[in-house]
């Protein structure tokens, strides 16, 4: 199976190639609520404990201000 690239606001881009993987993401994307991200104050699509996205939480984790 070749791989395919899946955009999640939980966990950013990648790419998946194995059914095992694929049933996770489905998974991850039925568990997921729409939220406004309490960074950046898009609706995003995120896991109910999750307050921001991956694209905020990237740039927290370089040691930028996604909250500026």
């Amino acid at each position: 199976m070749a791989g395919r690239t899946y955009i999640d606001d939980n966990f950013g881009t990648y790419e998946i190639e194995s059914e095992e993987d694929i049933e996770w993401y489905h998974q991850v994307q039925e568990e997921s609520v729409w939220k406004i991200c309490k960074a950046c104050t898009r609706k995003v699509k995120l896991r109910p404990d999750y307050g921001i996205c991956n694209f905020c939480a990237e740039i927290l984790e370089r040691g930028g201000d996604p909250y500026g």
